[in-house]
């Protein structure tokens, strides 16, 4: 079975540490990073091919993040999740192609799971 490489990138360990769980029995590489900073030197270093992020990010926002993978890693999907009623940020981001899909946390484990199993997809069909 082939493995993909998932980045999670939150200023909060313990948000990563409830996402790494809900994907413990799927096929994944799970890389973490505490930062936008962070999260970019992981590419470098591994291919990503689905990246979750967090919004609310100190040097700058998820959305600003998710932009900056989209036009250095076009292939690797992204993923939003966001801590506030922000869904007008949410949807700008998705209109501009920066993410595929957002959640709000708290979120629901399943729907994450099968939107990372999407995203999966969505990045062999992408492939091709």
């Amino acid at each position: 079975m082939e493995r993909y490489n998932i980045l999670m990138v939150d200023d909060e360990p313990n948000v990563i540490s409830s996402l790494k769980r809900i994907f413990m029995d799927e096929p994944y590489d799970i890389y973490e990073a505490n930062s936008a900073s962070e999260g970019l030197e992981m590419f470098k270093n591994h291919p990503i091919h689905v990246v979750i992020s967090d919004e609310r990010m100190p040097e700058v926002s998820g959305s600003e993040f998710l932009a900056m993978v989209r036009d250095k890693y076009p292939r690797t999907i992204r993923i939003l999740l966001t801590g506030y009623a922000s869904i007008e940020a949410a949807m700008k981001a998705i209109n501009k192609g920066e993410i595929f899909r957002f959640f709000t946390k708290p979120w629901d484990e399943t729907e994450i799971r099968e939107a990372v199993r999407a995203a999966i997809v969505r990045y062999n069909i992408d492939s091709n």
